[in-house]
């Protein structure tokens, strides 16, 4: 109601940097446009911290699975497996988050102060569109259902050497990388 932000963390002149290109170029905020060329702040503002709250948490992950590595722990710190394993959809919800802020943060203007939304109403009938949206979402269940099962059958398979899975199932005994790279030359010695 009063158009401030509270328990703000700012770095100076950073956004002036990211969409100007210069330390010194203006940034207008809200209160710059007329009320009702605003977009809806309230799911801009939850979304935008969701998407780098998540980015952050997946940048953190990385991190923390590099220590792990060069500690020659990842596979066996059973903390950061199911860490990960929760962090699992949060790729998705950061990029739908990312959408949200894209799309609700532009309204009501599909161009900026050239063609608003109401604008641009599409001449097809609502029951075309609802159609076509289903058919979508059947597909996309599908698709979706399938990867799914796909995946976390290969979870419940769990880790496997590759030699005792596939070797000698097909009439391989043994990986081409793991076979002696060495031959004997025409001098009696070992070429590589």
């Amino acid at each position: 109601a009063e158009g401030r932000n509270e328990y703000v963390l700012e770095i100076p002149k950073l956004s002036s940097l990211i969409l100007k290109h210069t330390w010194e170029g203006e940034v207008k905020g809200l209160k710059a446009w007329p009320r009702d060329d605003w977009p809806p702040v309230a799911p801009v503002f939850f979304a935008f911290r969701a998407m780098v709250g998540l980015g952050i948490l997946m940048a953190l992950t990385g991190l923390i699975a590099i220590v792990l590595h060069f500690r020659k722990r990842l596979f066996e710190a059973r903390w950061f497996q199911l860490w990960c394993m929760a962090l699992t959809p949060a790729g998705f919800l950061a990029v739908v988050s990312g959408w949200i802020v894209t799309e609700v943060g532009r309204q009501p203007y599909i161009v900026f102060d050239l063609l608003r939304t109401e604008d641009t109403v599409s001449p097809l009938l609502g029951s075309h569109v609802a159609a076509t949206l289903l058919a979508f979402i059947v597909c996309y269940t599908i698709v979706f259902g399938a990867g799914s099962y796909y995946i976390l059958h290969l979870i419940g398979k769990g880790p496997g050497r590759p030699d005792e899975e596939a070797y000698g199932t097909y009439g391989v005994e043994k990986p081409p990388l793991f076979t002696d790279l060495t031959s004997e030359s025409d001098e009696g010695g070992k070429d590589v």
